[in-house]
């Protein structure tokens, strides 16, 4: 995957959240997820295991599919952060463009460690 294509599916995730459609951070998406309203998770490559552990463990337990990308910095600009290590997009349309954006396939866990 090239770095624009990592961008667009940044730039995506930031619209998600501006229009209400995106949850960020771990309890944000947990939530999201408990209540059945995540469509797919993004786990910034570099986030620190026990979050990456625990979120991978959310998405396969409740079937929402996750997405490694990018880094904490580029997600956290993107959303107005400083960093953001997880976010959920709730707006399936929108979760798919963003995973259309990087190429996703249909599984549940993706990878890319580009920014």
């Amino acid at each position: 995957m090239d770095a624009d294509r990592t961008r667009a599916a940044i730039n995506l995730i930031g619209i998600a959240l501006k229009g209400g459609n995106a949850a960020v951070g771990r309890d944000s998406v947990r939530n999201a997820v408990h209540h059945g309203t995540a469509a797919r998770l993004f786990l910034a490559a570099d986030a620190g295991s026990a979050v990456a552990e625990d979120m991978r463990s959310l998405s396969e337990k409740h079937g929402v599919p996750i997405t490694e990308l990018s880094n904490k910095e580029a997600l956290g600009r993107a959303l107005g952060r400083a960093v953001v290590a997880i976010v959920a997009i709730t707006d399936p349309g929108l979760a798919r463009a963003a995973c259309e954006a990087m190429a996703c396939n249909d599984g549940h866990s993706v990878k890319n460690a580009e920014s």
